[in-house]
C-alpha cells in the first residue's frame, strides 16, 4: 500500500473540518505536518483529492469526494483491529454509527441500544436522528455505518436488511366523534382538518396514498415535531395520519388521543436496516444488523 493510515487521518479530518489548522489541532501535529501528508497522499493515489483555497479552507475534488468513503472505512477497520487486541481479541468492539429515522428512534432505539452494549460491551455507540433524505446522504458520506428507517427510496447502491412492517394508521382526540369508532375511513376525514407530520418520507407516504384514494385533505397545521402533532390532535385541532404507535394516548401536553385503523385497505411500511453496498461490514455493524432484526419487530 502506497499510502500511510497517518494519511488517511489528516484526510479525513482536513474533509470533515474544511481547514489545514483545524485538522492540525484536531490531530494535535503542526500544520506542516498535515500539509506535507495531503501532498502526499495525492501522489499516491495519482489523484487531486482538496483544492486549498488561501485564507478561506480547503474543499475536496469530485475524486477526493470518492476517496472520503474509502477512507473512513479503511480507517475505522484499523481502528477496530487496534481495538480488537487490546480487548483481548473481543471481535466486536470499536465506533460505531448508527441513524435512525426520527419517529422509528424513541420507539425502537432505547431498549434496542440497551440490549446491544450490554452485549458489546466495547462498542463505542453513537446515535443519530434525522430525517429519511439525510440519513441517506449520510450513509453515502460514510458518517453513518447503518441506520434504520423505512424501506423508501432505497437505491441500489445502498443495501436494506428488513427488520418489521408496520400499518399507518389516523389518530384523532379521545373527544372526536369518531373516537369510539372501531375503525375510520379516510374518505370522511378527508373533509376535516388535517395536522401534517411534515417530514420525508411521511409526507410523501401521506401523500401518495391521499392520490390514490383521490382525495384532498384539508391541511390546517404543518409540523415536524411528531410530538406536536399529537398534542394539536390531542387538541382536537385536527386528525394526523401516522405510522409509528407510542405506547400510550396521553400527550406531552396531557391531551389524549386515539389510535385508529384505516377502513381503506392500506399497505404495510417495511422498517429495514440500511447500509452501503459498497462496504464489507465490520463485525460491530453486522452484530448490531443481526441484533436488530431479532428485535426490532418486537418493540413495536
Amino acid at each position: 500500500m502506497r499510502f500511510t493510515l497517518r494519511q488517511l487521518q489528516y484526510f479525513i479530518a482536513v474533509a470533515e473540518i474544511g481547514t489545514i489548522s483545524g485538522a492540525a489541532g484536531r490531530c494535535v501535529v503542526s500544520q506542516t505536518a498535515v500539509s506535507l501528508a495531503l501532498a502526499d497522499l495525492e501522489k499516491a493515489v495519482g489523484v487531486q483529492l482538496v483544492i486549498r483555497h488561501p485564507a478561506k479552507g480547503v474543499t475536496l475534488t469530485s475524486a477526493g469526494q470518492d476517496f472520503l468513503a474509502g477512507a473512513r472505512s479503511l480507517y475505522d477497520q484499523a481502528e477496530e483491529l487496534q481495538t480488537t487486541i487490546a480487548h483481548g481479541g473481543i471481535s466486536v468492539s470499536g465506533k460505531l454509527t448508527i441513524g435512525c429515522y426520527t419517529t422509528i428512534s424513541p420507539i425502537v432505539m432505547p431498549r434496542l441500544i440497551e440490549a446491544f452494549v450490554r452485549q458489546y460491551p466495547a462498542v463505542d455507540l453513537i446515535l443519530e436522528e434525522n430525517s429519511q433524505p439525510e440519513l441517506v446522504r449520510q450513509l453515502r458520506d460514510a458518517t453513518l455505518d447503518v441506520a434504520i428507517m423505512y424501506d423508501h427510496g432505497i437505491e441500489p447502491d445502498l443495501r436494506a436488511i428488513a427488520l418489521a412492517r408496520t400499518y399507518p394508521h389516523v389518530i384523532v382526540s379521545a373527544s372526536h366523534p369518531m373516537a369510539e369508532a372501531p375503525s375510520v375511513s379516510l374518505v370522511e376525514l378527508a373533509r376535516e382538518p388535517m395536522i401534517l407530520f411534515d417530514v420525508s418520507p411521511s409526507r410523501e407516504d401521506w401523500s401518495a396514498m391521499m392520490h390514490a384514494f383521490d382525495l384532498e385533505p384539508v391541511v390546517s397545521f404543518r409540523t415536524k415535531s411528531f410530538e406536536l402533532a399529537r398534542c394539536l390532535v390531542g387538541r382536537n385541532l385536527g386528525y394526523a395520519f401516522l405510522v409509528q404507535k407510542p405506547k400510550v394516548n396521553q400527550t406531552y401536553d396531557n391531551s389524549r388521543v386515539v389510535v385508529k385503523n384505516i377502513v381503506e385497505n392500506v399497505a404495510p411500511r417495511r422498517i429495514v436496516a440500511v447500509h452501503s453496498a459498497a462496504i464489507r461490514l465490520p463485525a460491530k455493524t453486522q452484530a448490531f444488523i443481526d441484533h436488530a432484526r431479532t428485535t426490532v419487530a418486537r418493540l413495536l
